[in-house]
This record gives C-alpha cells, structure tokens and sequence, in this order.
C-alpha cells in the first residue's frame, strides 16, 4: 500500500523533505504509507511561520475567528469518511472507538468556534478614583501541541483549537504512529481558508524525536507548550520547556479505579469494568485498570464479571493488536509478574492472543497487591479485582496509586456521590465509565496524570495570560 507520502504542512505549504520514515499497520507490521520527516531546520521553519501568522490570527475580531473554526469543522464533517479510514488503518482502531474519536472533533471545533465571544477581561477597582486599570486575556502568541496517536483525530485537534479559539498559532507535532491523521486535520484548516502559518503539523521519524521537540520547545516563538501522552515523556518535557520558563499543559497516564459499593446495579458496574477495561485493547488514558469492590458483594460481583467476560470474549474471538508489539509485551510482562507473585486468573486466558504476539487478551487478576500491576499503568486490557472491607478502605485503595486522571463509582447517588468527593482525580463518573468525554466538560488530571484542562472554556484559558493596563483619565 505504500504508494503515499505524507508531507508536513508549514505556512500553508505541504513541505517534502530529504528523510522518510515507514508508518506501520498494527494488525500485521506490513507499511501503510511512508512520511517526511522534520529535523530541526523544518521545526524552526514551522515556528517562524506560526510567529509571523500570529498578528493576522490575533487581529481578527471574535466573528471572524468564529466563522473560520465553523468552516474547519465544516470540512472535518466533509472528511469524515476518509479520516476514519486513516485512524483505522494507522492504529488498529474498532469501529466504535473510531466514531467517537473523529465524530467529536466535529463537535469540540463547534464548541470552541461558539465560545469565542465568552473572552472577556475585567476592570477592578482601584484606590485612585481617577485611575482605571483595564485586565485584558490576550493569547501568548505560537503554541506547540504534542498530540498522541490513540485518539490521534480528537486529540491532534484538542492540541490545535482551544489555542487558536485563545488567538495563538499552532504547531501540531504530529505523533509517527499516525501522521496521515495529523496531516489531514492541518488540511481541514487549510481547506477552511485560515491565513497561511497559522496551523502548522510536523512529523518525525522516532529517532529524530529529540532533535525536533527540543528545537521546537527552545525556540523563542514557542510561549506555551500543551502534551498529551505518557507520564514518562510528559516529565521530560516538563523539564525541557522549565530550562526555558515556558508553561505547559499537560495530560498524562492513569491508573483509573471503578469502586463497587454494596448497592450498586452489579449487572451494570461490570459490564461499565469489562468495556472501561478492554475498549480500544486497554490503549485509553481513562481506561478502567483496578475495580475495587466491598466484601459484602465480592462474590456475587466476581461470578458477575466472569459472566460478562465469557459472554463478550468467548473463545476464538479475534482480538484487537496493540499498536507496536512493545505495548503487547508489557502488558504480557505484567500479567505474568503478577502471576508469579500471588495473582490468580479471574476471567481471561494469560499469554499472547496471536502468533506474531501483536495481541492480548483482556484478563482479569486478583491478589495483584505484591505485584508491578498494582502501580504500573498497564495500557492495555489487564484488570485488577481488588476485594475490600469498607468503604474507607475502597476510597484509600483508588487513591494509592500516583495517577489521578479518571475514576468511577456505582451505588445509589447518596452513597456514591460521597465517595466521588473523596476521590483524588480530574473526573470520576457515578454510575458510568471511567472512559468519558464531551466538548463541553474540563479534563484533565492531578497528580501524575498532569496538570490544567482541556475543555470548552476551561481549555481556551489555559491558551490566554493576563496583561494588566493602567491609566488616569
């Protein structure tokens, strides 16, 4: 299939370069396509674009930027069919994750385009009767955003729009693993008619990965930086951009717990684990990594979950690959741990679901407390059942662990809504998954799972400081 190259997009250009790399399909290793990759004199070509589109972008009224992030989600609507395509082909994507992932960016550019006139400064009093200060939100001026492949459509555009909605121009660091995706968001922008420089998308081949950031992140254009992806990366970035003093948003790893109290729908809490758990092969910062269940109904819900798991993975389903080989492994190097330190099967079979070993099948461990599991965020469909005495004691397990992004909680709303307060994390979800999302609410994390949101207005903030004028009439 490899008959395409992906270019880069700076200045409004589709950019070739002398360096490719291979995009592979998850499903068998075989290439997609091949891409141009950037080094650092592309890097500094895109923040010298984004830097000399940003007073046209910053000058234009509310309405003008409004009807340009209408019409980028006009084309993203028109292109819909062919985005799908790409995410399914890059990262091995089921059907039902796909909708949502490219189905949204639709939504979530709307959501910003309608919020643009909900920009507004202050003017507070001052001591001086004859002095006026005027608080003004202005952008920063070019912002990077480093977006991941597992949402790649939802998430390279989150990492654009809420900056350009802020008045910032954009440079999208294409993730390897899904360029063709990134590549076509930039497009949309393009196709939709933004000024030239003000939506930049660069890719890189994996080992020109440093060479890339650093010079993005150092570049004195760049004023804020906003990273999706691992807690891993997400500290080395933070280090980067902190050598330079530039603020960054970031959106990390997670450890999501499910607690299950004593009145909780068991029918429905596992059906909400076992999706949460194994939707998108476990490959979802939100996804459902330890159910915390109280003794009074741990039997009853574990027979439960093993009905559900029969049910939804009987033997000979095909399962979904991870996207490298690397992810299978750690997950299969985890269960394994976790087997040799105490653990016990609950539902699922432990060890590699295909022979190419690209694949795991969602399992299910209890007794995982002396093993890497417990902490390690496994980023796949493993699952801990953790049995506990009290309800104090459910809230400290979901809160032992160094992630804090997404939780969830089944019981009657009284009961539930009082453990959901107690919860260290960005969002915890009464009755419901751990994997939610939608245009118009915050997310993000505390702890390792980051810092800031993303979000209707709460993300457009985090794009715009303050300037503080004085004067005296």
């Amino acid at each position: 299939m490899a008959t395409y190259t992906v270019p880069l997009l700076i200045d409004g250009l589709s950019v070739e370069t002398e360096e490719t790399f291979s995009v592979l399909n998850p499903n068998d290793g075989s290439e997609l396509w091949k891409a141009f990759g950037a080094s650092a004199v592309e890097a500094e070509k895109a923040a010298a674009a984004a830097q000399a589109a940003f007073p046209v972008w910053s000058g234009l009224n509310y309405m003008e930027r409004r009807d340009l992030l209408n019409k980028a989600a006009d084309q993203m609507a028109e292109c819909l069919d062919e985005m799908k395509q790409y995410v399914t082909l890059e990262t091995a994507a089921p059907p039902e994750w796909t909708a949502f992932d490219c189905e949204t960016t639709v939504l979530l550019l709307r959501e910003c385009a309608a919020r643009q006139s909900t920009i507004q400064g202050d003017s507070p009093p001052l001591l001086d009767p004859q002095a006026t200060a005027l608080i003004e939100r202005v952008p920063y001026g070019v912002v990077l955003g480093i977006a991941p492949w597992n949402a790649a459509a939802l998430l390279g555009t989150r990492a654009i729009v809420f900056a350009l909605a802020a008045g910032n121009t954009v440079i999208l660091k294409a993730s390897e693993l899904s360029p063709r995706t990134h590549f076509l968001l930039g497009e949309c922008f393009r196709k939709a008619g933004f000024p030239p420089g003000v939506v930049n998308v660069v890719a890189h081949s994996p080992e020109k990965g440093p060479e890339v950031i650093g010079a993005l992140i150092k570049h004195p254009a760049v004023k804020k930086i906003n990273f999706t992806g691992s807690t891993a990366v997400g500290r080395i970035i933070s280090k980067l951009a902190a050598q330079e003093l530039k603020p960054v948003l970031l959106e990390l790893g997670g450890k999501a717990p499910l607690i299950v109290l004593d009145d909780a729908d068991l029918e429905g809490a596992a059906a909400a684990t076992a999706a949460g758990s194994n939707f998108h092969a476990g490959q979802v910062c939100m996804a459902t990594e330890r159910v915390i269940v109280l003794e009074s109904v741990a039997a009853q819900f574990e027979e439960i979950l093993k009905q559900t798991y029969a049910k939804l993975y009987p033997p000979g389903t095909k399962h979904q690959p991870a996207v490298r080989p690397s992810g299978a492994k750690k997950v299969h190097e985890l269960v394994q741990d976790a087997l040799n330190n105490g653990a016990t099967v609950v539902a699922g079979t432990p060890g590699f679901a295909d022979s190419d070993n690209r694949s795991v099948a969602p399992i299910v461990l209890k007794n995982v407390q002396q093993s890497r599991v417990y902490r390690e965020e496994s980023f796949g469909p493993a699952l801990s059942l953790i049995v506990v005495p009290t309800v104090e004691e459910a809230i400290a397990v979901a809160n032992d662990t160094e992630y804090g992004l997404s939780a969830a909680v089944w019981g009657s709303l009284s009961k539930a809504l009082a453990v959901a307060r107690k919860i260290e994390s960005g969002a915890v979800h009464i009755n419901g998954s751990t994997i939610y999302d939608e245009p118009t609410l915050p997310h993000g994390g505390m702890k390792s799972s980051g810092n800031g949101r993303f979000g209707s207005s709460w993300g457009i903030s985090e794009f715009l400081t303050t300037r503080m004028i004085k004067f005296k009439a």
